[in-house]
């Protein structure tokens, strides 16, 4: 895989766009997200501007395709989407960041990025516009067959950590990421605790399995290194899982279980949306239509 050509940001744009150019050329019936078009050339053109002067403004440099990177990708995003209101126009542009990064691999650049990275931000972007009221329709259903514990199962010892972190908590997976990368200060005995989420709200106090934390006592102790988010999902896509798919099995399984213990739709709703760090029952509700 190679770098885009240049020594300037204007230059290296110039070679993308070069490299993405597919004018003419069938793009029904295969997997091409390259540019078939003037309209997503210009389009195009805007996302690597705002990513240039996302650059620039961070005293970044080298190579954009090479700056591409996670957390360089997630910081862009969220200080870019902040000016952006709709869910509807946010998915958008995360998709259209998708499509391109996507393009650019297809044209032999090296990105170390993968679609499951963008799914990740169009969900957390999806559930704050739950928050803020927004009505959404009807959400993609869960397609795997497998449960979490069947994946977990499977997977390699330190990814294996990060599933079981999730499963059991509902963490986001750049929640339990940070509680890996810095477990002295949350891990007290068998009790999580001052974990941040989405806006700073810290979540509430996790209890958990004592099987978890000897995996995570050992993920620390060992020389295994946690993997790229993106290889991460790489994995889970073996199962057809997302991340996000794993918080889900978290919502609707405490829901059940607050079901058992007596409480009422309501009642349990809100302790659950209250535990995966929300506010509104609309939230819990999101992610048991997912099992529709």
């Amino acid at each position: 895989m190679a770098n885009l050509k240049g020594g300037s940001f204007e230059k290296q744009i110039r070679d993308a766009n070069f490299r993405l150019a597919a004018f003419g050329e069938k793009r029904n019936g295969t997997n091409s997200n390259k540019t078939h078009s003037n309209a997503l050339r210009i389009k195009r053109d805007a996302y690597f501007k705002d990513f240039k002067e996302y650059a620039q403004s961070h005293g970044l440099d080298g190579k954009l395709n090479n700056l591409m990177t996670e957390d360089i990708m997630s910081d862009f995003l969220e200080q870019r989407l902040e000016s952006i209101s709709s869910f509807s126009a946010q998915e958008d542009y995360i998709r259209g960041w998708s499509g391109l990064v996507q393009g650019l691999q297809q044209s032999n650049i090296a990105i170390n990025l993968e679609s499951g990275f963008f799914n990740e931000v169009v969900n957390s972007y999806k559930e704050n516009a739950i928050e803020r009221g927004e009505a959404l329709g009807e959400p993609k259903s869960i397609s795997t067959t497998y449960h979490p514990s069947d994946v977990i199962a499977a997977l390699p010892d330190n990814m294996a950590t990060i599933a079981q972190l999730q499963y059991e908590t509902g963490l986001r997976v750049s929640e339990a990421y940070n509680v890996i990368n810095n477990l002295e200060n949350h891990l007290d005995n068998l009790r999580l605790h001052s974990v941040q989420g989405k806006g700073g709200q810290i979540y509430r106090d996790k209890i958990i399995s004592l099987e978890l934390k000897m995996m995570l006592l050992k993920l620390k102790s060992t020389s295994d290194k946690l993997p790229h988010q993106s290889t991460y999902y790489r994995h889970l896509q073996n199962y057809a899982m997302a991340s996000h798919d794993i918080r889900a099995f978290y919502t609707k399984e405490l829901y059940e279980e607050k079901i058992k213990d007596g409480l009422s739709h309501l009642e349990a709703c809100k302790l659950v949306s209250k535990e995966i760090n929300h506010h509104r029952v609309e939230i819990t509700e999101y992610y048991l239509a997912k099992f529709s």
